[in-house]
């Protein structure tokens, strides 16, 4: 319960959270080091560049955030779901989900498999147990595994969220959860109601 009241004063203020967004969104290359170093012209690296990036899409230059040193814990989540219409209601309901990273299709017992985060075990216990993936119609069954350690890899890419709204992406209502209310969850970090990490510093 300490580091879950703890998370309250781990607070930004909305200029720091529009500068992880801009960084996130709009790295910056310095194509004449690059150019120096490899001994080409500064309009070659930019041409290369733009091609690996925005028309191969092989690329993309994008700032993570260090999710052990935030002491985040990531969880996956199988899922089975039946058809292909579900999968796309899924999909487009859960598209801006700040706490999902990544989803992908797999064989086997279950059809899906998310990565998800959550600030510490209270908040994943509550929000798997009624706003997430778990909870949708479109899911048949499902099965929580979470992520003991990370070994490789501490960096992911996770949505920033700036501006704030009543209600989550998804659609759930915050405002209305008795979890939310009984400080058993923090919120959606996509809304106003949101304590953890994300949330935005009060003004005095």
């Amino acid at each position: 319960m300490k580091h879950f009241l703890a998370m309250k004063k781990k607070v930004l203020s909305r200029k720091d959270l529009q500068i992880l967004r801009v960084i996130m969104e709009k790295i910056r290359i310095n194509y004449s080091e690059l150019a120096r170093e490899l001994n080409v012209s500064h309009t070659a690296i930019r041409k290369r560049i733009n091609k690996m990036i925005f028309e191969n899409k092989y690329v993309a230059m994008i700032p993570e955030l260090n999710i052990k040193n935030l002491n985040f814990i990531l969880a996956l989540v199988f899922l089975e779901v039946a058809t292909d219409t579900d999968l796309n209601k899924l999909l487009l309901r859960f598209s801006e989900c700040p706490r999902i990273i990544s989803i992908f299709k797999v064989m086997g017992e279950y059809n899906l498999v998310a990565l998800v985060y959550a600030e510490n075990y209270k908040v994943l216990d509550s929000i798997l147990g009624s706003c997430m993936l778990r909870t949708a119609d479109e899911v048949r069954r499902s099965k929580v595994i979470p992520i003991q350690n990370i070994l490789m890899g501490e960096y992911f890419r996770i949505q920033i969220p700036v501006k704030k709204y009543v209600n989550a992406p998804c659609g759930m209502k915050c405002g209305q959860c008795t979890r939310l209310k009984m400080k058993e969850c923090i919120g959606c970090p996509s809304t106003i109601y949101y304590r953890g990490w994300f949330a935005l510093e009060k003004k005095s």
